[in-house]
């Protein structure tokens, strides 16, 4: 077989072992669950974020029913305003009759397919005179975990600041973690190399194929970036701000800024959109407001330390406008972490693990390293990282299925036909809106107001450590018309709120009452 061959056929079979092996991790927490199925009712989170999708389930079960959804997690009415693809086509699925959790894996092999082809297309064209490495190259970018989370972990080192930030900058810097339950971000960042790739061909006639126009690598690029900045806005600014820093880099040459033009606006029109939500009077001008999580501290500096083996890569772009981009995407991210005070800022580190793959590798090419010195350190970055990850999940089994007799009192609160919201305890509170179409007292921790407030007089209630007075003024001050008693719930509450109960409906180990309506209610 002749070299050039032979390069290809190896660089076609290593990312065939990379694709096969980043299909079989996105199906291990089913497989898990599958294989665990006697602890009772799957809930539909297949990660560790088990909070998180059962908020997805709930924007699926809402955009089935509306296609604009809101916010359930507060027993506030809460306008219907949020359109979002992934889930409109999810909500079409439920309401066509597939369950809600099915409804939402939909998307598990779509993420798996955009992912593994966006970051194949742009490790290939950032390696392209080094083959052999492309799949090694890929097999970081996309297995990455901060080893610094697994060590210290398992050395009992830290913390609770240091060891919630260590598992945030493992988990947020993991691209193959999102297949477990983020599907949206998954999406998102999958398709950030293909709005990098499809504006350089824009820029670069160099870079265009089969004769294909500047326009249509123009309008796919604006495709690509609106959907990355719809699915998951975070990457969607990222993207330009690399556009941004690349127009200065050029500066602002007149056909650069024209070519830019469409792409630039796709990409904007949706975090243009998120803006207008957030000044809305709704859930959303909520979880826009500043939070006091926090942006720095040892968790960050262990976290990118790894960084440090990508700085041997780096090299001068020269007029190369794909080199510029790539060399700008680190410092975009990183100014849009910093410069977030509100939502969840720790989604911008999302997708840095592609660039830090390529420098890394080019390092390695650079420095001459052998290369199973090159695997070694592959096998160090990604290794320990999942099996901590695998080890996080198992620990968390419990929160991923509901007891049979609290799945049966949500499938009566389904059905039945008075409206109202529901008060349970956190647990099965976060399950209500998805399960139920119904507003809940406690749920989510971004969309529930006063949400450490709520959490522990729910529990309170439901453990029997009010009296009868508080009892009865909480479910006053809830507005709830159900009180929904999960399996952990430790006492019955007939007996302190009294006339207030009009039924109560016992369903194994869970029971559900319904609330007399108040007078004029």
């Amino acid at each position: 077989m002749p070299n050039g061959g032979g390069a290809s056929y190896l660089k076609a079979r290593g990312e065939a072992v990379v694709l096969a092996a980043f299909a079989l991790w996105s199906l291990v927490p089913l497989a898990i669950v599958f294989l665990k199925r006697g602890k009772g009712s799957f809930n539909g989170s297949d990660g560790l974020q088990v909070a998180d999708h059962l908020q997805y389930l709930a924007w699926v079960r809402d955009a089935g029913e509306n296609v604009l959804f809101s916010n359930r997690f507060d027993v506030a009415s809460d306008p219907h305003l949020f359109l979002h693809p992934t889930y409109a086509i999810s909500g079409l699925a439920w309401a066509l009759g597939a369950s809600v959790q099915a409804a939402n894996l939909i998307w598990k092999p779509v993420a798996v397919v955009i992912v593994f082809a966006g970051f194949a297309a742009y490790v290939r064209r950032m390696l392209e005179h080094d083959r052999l490495a492309m799949a090694g190259g890929l097999a970081l970018a996309l297995f990455f975990v901060s080893p610094a989370a697994p060590l210290l972990d398992w050395l009992g080192i830290g913390d609770e600041t240091l060891d919630f930030g260590n598992l945030l900058m493992a988990l947020e810097m993991f691209p193959a973690g999102y297949l477990w339950g983020g599907y949206a971000g998954s999406i998102s960042v999958g398709l950030m190399p293909v709005f990098l790739l499809c504006f350089e061909a824009t820029l670069e006639p160099s870079r265009r194929r089969g004769g294909r126009s500047a326009r249509f690598y123009s309008v796919s690029a604006g495709l690509a970036g609106l959907f990355a900045s719809w699915l998951h806005p975070w990457q969607g600014i990222t993207l330009l701000l690399i556009v941004g820093g690349l127009l200065l880099w050029e500066r602002l040459d007149r056909r650069t800024l024209l070519a830019s033009l469409l792409p630039v606006a796709l990409t904007a029109a949706p975090v243009f959109y998120y803006f207008v939500l957030s000044h809305t009077d709704s859930s959303w001008a909520l979880v826009s407001q500043p939070n006091d999580f926090p942006h720095f501290g040892w968790f960050l500096v262990l976290g990118l330390a790894p960084f440090a083996l990508a700085l041997p890569g780096l090299r001068p772009p020269r007029e190369d406008v794909g080199e510029k981009m790539l060399l700008l995407w680190v410092p975009a991210a990183l100014v849009l972490y910093a410069g977030l005070g509100q939502s969840w800022f720790y989604h911008a580190l999302i997708g840095l693990s592609l660039p830090f793959a390529i420098f890394a590798l080019r390092g390695a090419r650079r420095l001459r390293v052998p290369s199973p010195a090159v695997a070694a350190v592959i096998a160090i970055l990604t290794i320990p990282g999942l099996v901590f990850v695998l080890q996080q999940f198992t620990e968390g089994l419990d929160d991923h299925f509901f007891r049979d007799g609290e799945r049966q009192a949500l499938s009566y609160l389904d059905r039945a036909e008075r409206p109202g919201p529901v008060l349970s305890r956190l647990e099965v509170g976060q399950a209500v809106p998805g399960y139920t179409g119904r507003n809940t007292y406690v749920g989510h921790y971004t969309w529930t107001p006063d949400y450490v407030d709520k959490v522990e007089r729910a529990r309170a209630l439901f453990e029997g450590e009010l009296s009868g007075e508080e009892a009865r003024r909480l479910v006053r001050e809830s507005r709830a018309t159900f009180l929904l008693a999960d399996c952990r719930s430790g006492a019955g509450l007939r007996a302190s709120l009294g006339p207030s109960v009009a039924s109560q409906r016992r369903f194994g180990c869970a029971t559900v009452y319904e609330l007399r309506e108040a007078p004029g209610g």
